[in-house]
Order: structure tokens, then C-alpha cells, then sequence
């Protein structure tokens, strides 16, 4: 039997690094274009292609977990899994296509935030909190996004009126997004 790798004794370095280096390269193109990367984020909460980009990786990311958790006395719900993801996926785009990337976003910010607590909670260091808040922190926006995706739209468009403001908001994540690498680099 082969010992267990790096990533499965102490994930925490691993997506410190991931998550960093995520949310520096989305936060980039604002920093060096930001005229450009502002007309993309205003776009993006009624965006269509990229609600059904997002909710198709919510929904097999999902189908993934709850096929997996069907286990044992739950084996006869594994068809139910398989049949109703795709559904509940179809659903959604037929029904609920109003903020679908916002929403789509939120699900996989949730996602997301549950690695980075599990993560967390196997490492002893003190700075794991930083994680730990930050993942509650999106577990936050992406309640307030689903809930009320017309007031996540009026915050962007407040972030991203100006070429100033948004390439101070990009500097800033591109800082959060090199201390998250560093910490996972160097600290964890």
C-alpha cells in the first residue's frame, strides 16, 4: 500500500495556493484593463452563457457528492441522484434563468467554501483561520447573492463605476489572493 500524498495528510498549503492563485487571476485583468474588465463584470449577473457554464458545474459537481454520500442503506437513491441532477439542472435554466450566474456563482462559492473548511480543520497551525474566514465570508456573499441578486448587482456596479475604483478593487483581491498563495507557500 502506498503512503498517502502531501495533499491528503495536510490539504490546507494546497488550497491556500489553489484558492490565491484563483483569485488573483480573475482579479488581473482588472488591474492591468480594467475599462475591458468592467464591462465583463457588469454583464455578468444577467449573463445566460455563464449562469449555464456555472450551474452546469454546480449541478455535476453536486450529482458527484450525493452519488457518492449514497451509500449502503442509500444505494436505491443512487438512480434518483443520476435522474434527477440533469432535472433539477433543467429546471433551473427553464424556470429560474432570472441572476442565473449570480446564483450559479453563489452554489459554487458554497462548494468551494466547504473544501476550504474541510481543509482547514485538519491542519493545527493558527493561521488556518485565515482560510476559515474567508470561506465563511463567501458562505455570506453567496447567501446574500442567491437571496437578493438585484443588491449584489447594484454593489458590482457601485465597485466598478470607474476605471479607479475597479482597479482598486482588483488590487486589492490580486493582495488577498497573493497572501492566501504565500500563507499556503510558506506557512502552512
Amino acid at each position: 500500500m502506498n503512503p498517502p500524498l502531501f495533499w491528503e495528510t495536510n490539504p490546507l498549503p494546497v488550497m491556500a495556493v489553489a484558492i490565491g492563485t484563483l483569485i488573483m487571476i480573475t482579479r488581473l485583468p482588472g488591474v492591468i484593463a480594467p475599462e475591458k474588465f468592467r464591462a465583463e463584470v457588469i454583464k455578468f449577473p444577467r449573463s445566460v452563457m455563464w449562469g449555464r457554464v456555472l450551474l452546469a458545474v454546480v449541478a455535476i459537481w453536486a450529482g458527484v457528492v450525493m452519488y457518492g454520500a449514497a451509500t449502503d442503506e442509500w444505494a436505491w437513491a443512487r438512480p434518483v441522484v443520476l435522474v434527477g441532477v440533469p432535472v433539477a439542472y433543467g429546471l433551473a435554466i427553464r424556470f429560474a434563468d432570472q441572476f442565473l450566474a449570480l446564483r450559479g456563482a453563489a452554489a459554487l462559492m458554497l462548494l468551494v467554501a466547504n473544501l476550504m473548511v474541510k481543509a482547514a480543520d485538519r491542519n493545527e497551525h493558527p493561521l488556518r483561520l485565515v482560510v476559515t474566514v474567508l470561506a465563511y465570508l463567501w458562505v455570506v456573499a453567496a447567501i446574500w447573492m442567491a437571496g437578493a441578486p438585484h443588491h449584489f448587482r447594484d454593489l458590482i456596479q457601485f465597485f466598478m463605476a470607474n476605471e479607479r475604483r475597479c482597479r482598486a478593487m482588483c488590487t486589492a483581491g490580486v493582495i488577498v489572493g497573493a497572501a492566501l498563495v504565500l500563507l499556503g507557500a510558506f506557512v502552512y
